[in-house]
């Protein structure tokens, strides 16, 4: 059984009014903004909330969570000496708040799972959902990846040195609907997922895994698209959002010297 895309937007990609998106005025206003990016991404993805009733897995993933919730709660734990503390920067700190924030506004009581593996945690989640698609047959899969930048984190990883060679911060939220089941609508095929133990080079990439010459390799292509654990998942909705009916690529994914991660696509 194969494993399509049917659907994979950006968040610069949503053009309805946020109110449409998130219908209940008292829950947008509790939204961080990383919250607010990644949930209108995810429904807009969809369609609207009332189709994500049918998603039969929401998975997300993320390197980092929700930074600002996170600094703020710790900000208020110092500040009013562990006392009187407002829980909801906590609520919304946790690295599942937007997976577990989707589901409470679409009622969508399915299997919710979030990867947390640092510059693998789209590639983590995107195995899952593979297998749960190509193996077990699931129907529809609602698939996201989300990342923020804060001042806080931009002023640390400046001192780490992280930013070299022109390089620079990023953020941002991809979501894609997967689906076993092909129609128009999908564009894309996924054909495979692996992982190396090693970082490969462009030349071992094109050795390992070209079947021609003419075979297109997208290898670490991050810096235009800035530093974050999940901007594989940025590099990903470029390289295929507009493919080709059998055009095929490899996208090679070497962040900051990690492992390599490998993804196979093809258009269909």
């Amino acid at each position: 059984m194969s494993c399509y895309i049917k659907n994979i937007i950006a968040d610069d990609d949503v053009i309805s009014d946020v109110k449409a998106l998130i219908p209940e005025a008292a829950v947008r206003r509790r939204m961080s903004r990383i919250l607010r990016m990644a949930v209108s991404t995810a429904v807009e993805c969809c369609g609207n909330i009332d189709n994500v009733k049918d998603i039969d897995a929401i998975i997300t993933a993320t390197g980092y969570g929700c930074l600002a919730d996170s600094e703020r709660f710790l900000r208020n734990v110092i500040e009013n000496n562990e006392e009187l503390l407002n829980p909801t920067p906590f609520i919304q700190s946790t690295f599942n708040t937007v997976g577990g924030q989707i589901a409470l506004l679409s009622k969508n009581h399915c299997e919710n799972i979030t990867y947390v593996n640092r510059s693998h945690s789209f590639e983590d989640a995107l195995l899952d959902a593979y297998l749960q698609v190509s193996i077990e047959g699931k129907g529809r899969i609602l698939l996201g990846a989300f990342d923020e930048v804060t001042e806080s984190s931009n002023n640390i990883l400046e001192r780490l040195g992280v930013f070299r060679n022109g390089q620079k911060n990023g953020e941002g939220a991809i979501f894609m609907e997967l689906t076993s089941q092909y129609s128009e609508a999908c564009k894309i095929r996924i054909d495979r997922i692996e992982f190396s133990n090693n970082a490969l080079s462009l030349d071992e990439c094109f050795c390992r895994y070209a079947k021609s010459k003419e075979e297109k390799i997208v290898y670490n292509n991050f810096t235009e698209y800035g530093i974050y654990p999940t901007v594989s998942a940025r590099i990903f909705y470029e390289c295929t959002k507009n493919m080709q009916r059998d055009e095929e690529m490899i996208i090679c994914n070497n962040y900051l010297g990690m492992g390599s991660s490998i993804i196979i696509v093809k258009g269909v």
